[in-house]
């Protein structure tokens, strides 16, 4: 590859692996037709650690392409490339139905599009409540509809470094009925809801008359949505975190954006009144955004700055819809709290992660102090 067309290069081949059934196939055929080498695609990954699955990364070091001892000389954490051949031990529950939330307590929900990075943002959340660092312990019930779901999830996140889940499927709610207690020993109960990433997928699919992709299932999964959060929706204080991933702007699931599955997502809740109390809250929380961070800093910004610049440009019109609610109904004090980065740590392949909670340690404050009053949000301003 020639030094001037090495980034777009880069970025055809990001894009290939990504589309092709066999990214390992794809990789022989280039090498067979002399258009790439082992040094070629060891240097495009010390420049982007997440550029293969570490399944593809194991079967080119197995095929004699790429040597373990020169992936650590090129910045990879040794770990990671013990961890190339290791397999997810833990399967997350596929099947999981809320009908309404009966504990007397915050409900704290998470929407967002599937491989948004929702589950590994609750799974390095719970970490953080038990980590001892803002919240002195969690304690789940044991009566809880997602203690499963939250006991498969602690073990996968428990250790510093793991392999990350799957995506959950279209069946899976989950409500996981917790007891926060802060450092002053107060009790805080909690439930974290986990609604399925295919709900505002499927609300799009269903408006568009998209019946190839809108199935029987995901006709259940609103119709619970509607059982939990309308017909049977309880008068507990409501905070709702918006997912979205940053590095997703410019790719389509199934004809459609992250864009516009949030937008009509967001539409959905406001029409059915699900955002419409003083009393609830929401806030925008953007995954990944360790490339934010890197791409605020070439710029010479504050990442915080950055990304609300970022959110403007790319997604100003769900940005205004969320503060045009706020200020029409009185929620978060009238006013949209500013985004939340987020991160859940070093991520190498794709699928591997060496954890990190500092983050996440900002959503768990949160859930111990949430806002109540006007004055209470001027904070988050």
């Amino acid at each position: 590859m020639r030094e001037d067309n090495y980034t777009m290069e880069m970025k055809t081949f990001r894009r290939k692996v990504g589309e092709v059934d066999s990214p390992f196939d794809y990789i022989q055929q280039l090498v067979a037709d002399g258009k790439l080498n082992g040094e070629q695609l060891l240097q495009m990954l010390a420049d982007d650690h997440n550029l293969l699955d570490h399944t593809h990364v194991r079967q080119c070091v197995d095929a004699g392409l790429l040597k373990e001892d020169d992936l650590e000389k090129a910045g990879i954490d040794q770990r990671f490339t013990e961890m190339m051949g290791e397999e997810a031990q833990d399967v997350l529950p596929q099947v999981g139905r809320i009908d309404k939330i009966d504990a007397d307590c915050t409900e704290v929900y998470f929407w967002g599009i599937p491989t948004s990075g929702k589950t590994c943002a609750l799974g390095t959340i719970i970490k953080a409540t038990r980590s001892g660092e803002v919240c002195r312990s969690m304690r789940v019930k044991n009566h809880s509809q997602g203690l499963l779901y939250f006991q498969k999830l602690r073990q996968i996140f428990e250790d510093d470094y793991c392999i990350l889940p799957g995506r959950t499927t279209v069946d899976t709610n989950f409500a996981i009925e917790t007891v926060l207690v802060d450092n002053n020993y107060k009790e805080h109960n909690v439930t974290l809801v986990d609604m399925a990433g295919e709900l505002f997928c499927s609300i799009v699919w269903r408006d568009n008359g998209s019946m190839n992709l809108f199935k029987e299932k995901h006709q259940e999964a609103l119709e619970e949505f509607e059982k939990i959060l309308v017909s049977n929706s309880s008068r507990n204080p409501k905070y709702h975190f918006f997912i979205l991933e940053y590095c997703k702007n410019d790719r389509r699931d199934d004809d459609f954006d992250q864009n516009t599955y949030l937008e009509s997502g967001l539409s959905h809740l406001i029409e059915k009144g699900v955002l419409d109390k003083k009393e609830d809250g929401v806030f925008v929380l953007v995954t990944k955004t360790d490339l934010a961070v890197r791409d605020a800093a070439e710029q010479g910004v504050d990442v915080n700055e950055y990304l609300i610049n970022f959110l403007n440009r790319r997604y100003r019109n769900f940005i205004a819809l969320l503060e045009d609610h706020c200020k029409k109904t009185g929620i978060c004090g009238g006013k949209l709290p500013r985004p939340i980065p987020f991160g859940i740590g070093d991520v190498c392949f794709q699928h591997l992660c060496r954890l990190d909670t500092t983050r996440a340690n900002r959503i768990v404050e949160i859930l111990l102090d949430p806002p109540r009053s006007k004055k209470d949000w001027w904070k988050f301003f």
